[in-house]
């Protein structure tokens, strides 16, 4: 057989490409003259970033609320939890919901191997967590199952 399949090549779903790209908290291009019209809910089923005045076209979405917490984009755990496995990403509290970042934080300096540390960026974690963000988690998995896939296609040949 020459080549493979396509589906052996792990691929992120585009809803996750565009919650994981997509600006949050800029004013939405569609309600420039309203107020409060900050670009912070996700649609899942339409991979696009809205506003609340977006909300009533939709209302039987599946949606994710992007929150701020040190001036980054989080969202709640349970919410995530839903849609894709959050195992092992670090897990932090504000206003009372248990958050995870979207996003790899910049770092003023790198882990020099001392405890525990991201798997993708060497951000320190506290234990048992292994990425610091779903973004770090999905990019690692992605990496490891391509080379996994690479590996199977040699062994065929």
């Amino acid at each position: 057989m020459v080549g493979y399949a396509l589906s052996v090549v792990p691929q992120k779903p585009a809803w996750l490409e565009a919650l994981l790209t997509d600006q949050f908290f800029t004013p939405c291009s569609i309600h420039l003259e309203h107020k409060k019209n900050e670009v912070n809910i996700f649609c899942v089923d339409c991979s696009a970033s809205i506003c609340q005045h977006c909300l009533y076209s939709h209302r039987s979405h599946r949606l994710l609320q992007v929150r701020r917490y040190v001036y980054h984009d989080v969202i709640r755990l349970q919410d995530m939890q839903k849609l894709i496995d959050c195992s092992l990403v670090q897990t932090y509290i504000t206003n009372s919901a248990r958050v995870v970042f979207l996003n790899q934080r910049p770092q003023s300096r790198l882990s020099k191997g001392l405890g525990n540390s991201c798997e993708t960026c060497d951000r320190v974690l506290q234990e048992p967590y292994r990425y610091c963000s779903v973004r770090c988690k999905v990019r690692r998995l992605l990496y490891v199952n391509f080379c996994y896939a690479e590996l199977q296609l040699v062994s065929v040949m």
